[in-house]
């Protein structure tokens, strides 16, 4: 059976096509996605595409990222019936849904021959259309629904009601329980309890990375490499440095571990001076000299600076620290 086919492409790039299977098919950008697009505007996993021996319908998943079916937007999680020649956009790809070709053809016009009344069963017609012709009649004749009409030169769709109203978990029940108008109500009573926390739960990687980690988060991070994280630091160098901690855990007590965490803290690069460099004549063993030029040496706070020196430094080892202006 076919389920026909979605071609897509950015605009003015040309398209690529792609048949449907049954089942679903998700869209978005992460690598986990049936369709991988890349580019401002798309979420990780964005857009969810169902097909069933009835029809195919289109869900968008992400509630930031937004979604239109023929310049309308889509509300998260609710499906959208999908008819030949429908255009989907995400982001800067626009996506058009095909119907199998012997469907799309006769489809408009046979169900204005169902709504009068005037269709009589046609042997010359595919049985898997028969099928369908015969639900979309069924479903003209139960809702009698004004048309959603669109702009531009699509033409006018008819979303009978109560789809709209199903709940997305039906898309995890078998084929044949996914037209099923009591369960897709029932469900919704589940859906209403478990999405919240669903999406909770899907959210949880971003809680334990530095870069979208909430900031009340950023201490408790920094203590899993024991770091010396001070509240009044601007809050994109904290996480920077939480973001840099495996590397520098990996060369604490070296002398690159120490700058790199200077850098981090000031925004500027210091230099270090130990007993055996040519400029370190006059430093006793085990001690070396930091160095910090910075256009406003009152600016650094020096206290905070030397505990990050001290919680780097190898322990055998004492320091001599020098803010000193730019010349």
């Amino acid at each position: 059976m076919e389920f026909g086919s979605i071609s897509y492409a950015v605009e003015g790039s040309p398209p690529q096509v792609l048949p449907l299977r049954p089942g679903v098919t998700t869209i978005g950008s992460a690598s986990d996605n049936d369709i991988v697009l890349e580019g401002a505007g798309i979420a990780a996993f964005h857009l969810r595409l169902v097909c069933t021996p009835n029809e195919c319908w289109v869900m968008t998943i992400d509630q930031q990222q937004p979604t239109f079916l023929n310049y309308v937007r889509l509300r998260p999680g609710t499906r959208y019936p999908l008819r030949d020649g429908d255009i989907m956009r995400v982001g800067a790809f626009f996506i058009r849904y095909t119907q199998p070709e012997a469907a799309a053809g006769d489809l408009p016009r046979l169900i204005e021959d169902i709504e009068r009344g005037s269709l009589r069963r046609s042997s010359t017609l595919p049985p898997d259309v028969a099928a369908r012709i015969s639900d979309v009649g069924s479903i003209a004749r139960r809702s009698r629904l004004p048309a959603r009409r669109v702009t531009g030169n699509l033409r006018s769709v008819r979303t009978p009601r109560y789809l709209a109203q199903m709940s997305s978990y039906l898309q995890y029940l078998p084929p044949c329980y996914q037209d099923n108008e009591f369960l897709g109500r029932m469900l919704l009573i589940f859906e209403s309890i478990l999405a919240p926390l669903d999406h909770l739960i899907g959210d949880l990687p971003y809680y334990f990375d530095p870069r979208t980690a909430p900031e009340s988060l950023l201490p408790w991070l920094a203590t899993w490499f024991d770091l010396v994280l001070n509240e009044n630091w601007p809050l994109e160098r904290r996480r920077a440095l939480i973001l840099s901690s495996a590397e520098l855990y990996r060369r604490r007590g070296t002398r690159s571990g120490i700058l790199s965490y200077i850098k981090i803290y000031t925004g500027f690069a210091a230099a270090i001076t130990e007993p055996h460099d040519p400029n370190g004549d006059d430093l006793p063993p085990h001690v070396f000299r930091v160095r910090l030029a910075v256009p406003d040496p009152a600016a650094i706070d020096r206290h905070t600076l030397e505990m990050i020196i001290e919680s780097e430094k190898p322990a055998h080892t004492a320091y001599v620290l020098e803010i000193v202006p730019q010349s």
